[in-house]
């Protein structure tokens, strides 16, 4: 049950990252091959690959923790970490795979992009996306790309970023 609850999850958070594609909008995907460094891609000091003990140092114990089950979407053992109510690290394998912001809580890229800043800082400081996408109703998601297909993607509304994720695969 909870093996299932946890690749729902990470199928949910690459289809919500996403979901702004699918709606009637506008999508454009880049072939310019601009792609980001991976020390680049990080958030709070995590990045995809990080051991479950680095993050353990940085953060402490978590708030909330899922007991580790056997994901069907891996195929290996995945657990969630929570940090309040807003910052989780969902782990493959004891290894950092998925990381979320969803609120401004002072967790940040090494740019120090954080939810809650203008939607235009995302351009300003990465430049073009690999894929951007705006929805009818004016919510926007910028994909930007690491050499090995590692993704941070940056949710915005109203103007608004409102979730930072990285993705491990995209």
């Amino acid at each position: 049950m909870m093996g299932k609850r946890i690749a729902a999850l990470a199928a949910m958070l690459v289809l919500a990252f996403s979901a702004v594609a699918a709606a009637a909008g506008v999508t454009q995907i880049n072939s310019d091959d601009h792609v980001l460094q991976s020390t680049e891609i990080a958030l709070g000091g995590i990045m995809v690959g990080t051991p479950r003990s680095e993050v353990e140092a940085i953060y402490g114990a978590p708030t909330e923790r899922t007991e580790p089950v056997k994901g069907a979407m891996f195929g290996e053992m995945m657990d969630t970490y929570t940090y309040g109510t807003s910052f989780q690290v969902i782990f493959v394998k004891d290894m950092a795979m998925f990381i979320i912001s969803t609120a401004n809580n002072g967790i940040a890229t090494p740019a120090g992009v954080t939810v809650g800043d203008p939607a235009d800082a995302v351009m300003r400081t990465y430049g073009k996306p690999h894929r951007y996408s705006r929805s009818e109703s004016g919510n926007e998601s910028f994909v930007y790309l690491d050499p090995y297909g590692i993704a941070i993607v940056f949710s915005a509304e109203d103007g608004s970023i409102t979730r930072i994720g990285i993705v491990g695969y995209e």
